[in-house]
């Protein structure tokens, strides 16, 4: 109809018509065009908002699985101590003491893996949408987090002090199967329920009814040398993961608070 009417107007060389109808056409051009960023700007900011909800939901379980980790590991560290106690001392002279011992030595090779849990991060980044939560700065620190920090943790990884092995070939089979029967029926931890974990993740485990191959496993134990210098290596990798979670754990937790920050 508008464009009916313009041509009509130039036809009777009627300029101000025409200039009229210009500017209605220009302006319900101008006016459909704002509408539409309008609401491609409202879409972004929901979906930025849903995104940003995801990674900080993430990044609140990586903190979660940290807390549970940083448990974990003291107790393999105190197993680790102990043992280290033991080879230094006098053997040991009662039952509860040799299996004590027995235990220890298969507790202090526990090895749980972790790395932050990039899901989240990944789909953002491989859809684009990393750019409406993240700008540069905060883009760099997630790729930190993200990305350097799991280069770092295989890292660690790779160099194994090799303890676990040596002190489960020195432990007698059957004796093994024990202990890995006793501590799998152990409450599984549940990373996001720090409070709901047990006390402790190693349980008092009975010896089994052959006690001659806890015996035989405690002699092989302690005549070990390899085991020793093992024990040192894996005391000073125990030594340095509190250090190592820590500092993930500060880095998820800032993270958390500069995104919550943004909503």
């Amino acid at each position: 109809m508008i464009l009916q009417r313009l041509a009509t107007a130039i036809r009777k060389q009627d300029w101000f018509t025409v200039l009229i109808e210009t500017l209605i056409v220009v302006f319900g051009v101008f006016i459909g065009l704002q509408v539409n960023n309008w609401n491609e700007a409202r879409k972004d900011r929901l979906e930025a908002e849903t995104s940003r909800g995801r990674l900080i939901a993430d990044l609140n379980a990586d903190l979660d699985a940290f807390a549970v980790r940083r448990q974990w590991y003291a107790e393999v560290q105190e197993a680790a101590l102990r043992v280290d106690d033991a080879l230094r001392s006098d053997p040991p002279e009662t039952i509860d003491e040799t299996w004590g011992f027995v235990l220890d030595s298969w507790i202090a090779g526990g090895e749980w893996p972790f790395e932050p849990s990039a899901q989240i991060y990944r789909e953002l980044q491989n859809s684009g949408d990393l750019d409406l939560i993240a700008s540069g700065p905060m883009q760099r620190r997630l790729r930190d987090y993200y990305e350097d920090s799991v280069n770092e943790i295989e890292t660690l990884t790779i160099f194994q002090s090799g303890y676990r092995d040596v002190s489960r070939q020195l432990i007698e089979g059957r004796v093994g199967m024990v202990i890995s029967d006793c501590l799998s029926s152990a409450p599984s931890p549940e990373p996001s329920q720090p409070g709901a974990n047990p006390d402790s993740f190693y349980e008092n485990c009975p010896p089994p009814e052959d006690f001659s191959l806890v015996l035989h496993s405690a002699e092989n134990l302690r005549k070990s040398e390899a085991l020793r210098l093992q024990l040192n290596f894996q005391l000073s990798k125990l030594a340095w993961l509190p250090s190592f979670l820590d500092y993930i754990d500060r880095q998820a937790a800032s993270l958390v608070t500069d995104l919550e920050a943004t909503r």
